[in-house]
């Protein structure tokens, strides 16, 4: 891994074993990382934590004061200092076995995403992180993946994946179309990318059954959907990879999101066509 991932894992499991001693049984690096698509700037750092038991009021105080802190740290140090996304370990915290059921069953003691703690929920406790795990993950700590029993059924992961294409990410449009959506969306390029590329990835699933980057889905979107879609894509790769807003979006950036809204709305009626 980069020396930039490993600090900031090595930090958090530091602080973990502090305010957990040893209760951290595995701890698995998921999501770009172990895709080799992570981009500083870009990516977070996702993970999946294992613990030895459940947890008391008393540790979800200080597993949710060491993430607040990490992410107020990162406000600082990423977005005020070097002006760019900040860089935070985001996952879940799984109880021993509960990556051998189906991850629909499961309920994750805790789970921390761009600043938001919560208990008794999971952040990515779905068929896409099983899959990913069980075929790229990087364990930190505890067996390696191909040694651990994992629920990845494929037919489960398909159907997941079209039920998120057509429940999350049709609330997604609802949203980007939205009166304030302007107001709300205070980073619309980002928001454009992150729609544009999050369901092309989930498209290139469907029709592979293969876990793939944002930016290996937003090049299946260049070859699957029409030349129309071709400048949104290729805005979203060039957001994704740090280069400078295409010419026809640099004044317009809420008319992005706007566009975003409408291929994101294509990719859903393409992969889950409505039958009457």
């Amino acid at each position: 891994m980069m020396a930039v991932i490993d600090d900031r894992v090595d930090d958090l499991l530091r602080r973990l074993d502090r305010a957990l001693p040893g209760r951290v049984e595995g701890f698995y690096v998921v999501g770009s990382v172990c895709l080799g698509a992570f981009r500083e700037g870009r990516s977070d750092i996702d993970f999946v934590a294992i613990l030895d038991g459940g947890l008391d009021q008393a540790e979800l105080r200080r597993l949710r004061a060491i993430h607040l802190g990490r992410w107020a740290s990162a406000l600082a140090g990423d977005v005020v200092a070097r002006r760019r996304w900040p860089l935070v370990c985001n996952g879940s915290y799984l109880q021993r076995g509960a990556l051998a059921r189906s991850p629909l069953e499961v309920t994750a003691l805790a789970s921390h995403v761009a600043g938001r703690f919560g208990s008794g929920v999971g952040v990515d406790v779905n068929p896409i992180t099983w899959h990913t795990l069980a075929r790229y993950g990087i364990a930190v700590r505890g067996a390696e993946p191909h040694q651990l029993e994992i629920h990845a059924d494929p037919a489960e992961l398909l159907a997941w994946t079209r039920a998120n294409l057509d429940g999350y990410w049709r609330g997604w449009v609802a949203r980007a179309r939205g009166p304030g959506a302007g107001v709300g969306l205070v980073l619309p390029r980002r928001s454009a990318a992150s729609g544009v590329l999050g369901v092309s990835r989930l498209a290139c699933t469907l029709a592979t059954g293969e876990i793939v980057s944002k930016e290996a889905g937003g090049e299946y979107a260049l070859a699957r959907f029409g030349p129309e879609w071709r400048v949104l894509i290729d805005d979203a790769l060039a957001f994704w990879r740090g280069s400078p807003a295409l010419a026809v979006f640099r004044r317009h950036p809420f008319r992005q999101v706007r566009l975003a809204a409408d291929f994101v709305e294509h990719v859903i009626d393409a992969c889950c066509p409505r039958t009457t």
